[in-house]
């Protein structure tokens, strides 16, 4: 999805990337079978075991390394406009990544996250 939006729009891809993570790691949970737990641990600051791990700890945490980081938190803020999202949702659907997405995706999934990005 981040190939759109530098394509689009001049995004650096890594930024459209970060951008992206948080609301794609949450649209995933359903497929999580464990991995968001071993990722959580390895990017908190904190290092004490985790009690009752949710998925939504991880979206949190990927939140927070953004913003020390200085990433924008939504698509709006790096000049990406609505107007554009079915084009880039559509493109987006051409690339091999949405195939090997843990969750089967369709063009509206696509537009719907795009739109949560923003």
């Amino acid at each position: 999805m981040s190939h759109p939006v530098s394509a689009f729009f001049g995004v650096q891809h890594g930024v459209a990337n970060s951008i992206l993570l948080p609301v794609i790691v949450e649209y995933n949970a359903l497929a999580d079978h464990g991995r968001y737990e071993k990722i959580y641990n390895y990017i908190r600051e904190k290092k004490e075991p985790v009690q009752d791990f949710k998925p939504q700890m991880l979206v949190d945490e990927i939140k927070k390394l953004n913003a020390d980081l200085g990433i924008p938190k939504t698509l709006s803020e790096v000049g990406v406009t609505e107007d554009k999202i079915p084009q880039m949702a559509a493109d987006a659907m051409k690339s091999g990544n949405i195939a090997a997405n843990p969750r089967q995706s369709t063009q509206k999934d696509i537009e719907m996250l795009y739109h949560k990005a923003m």
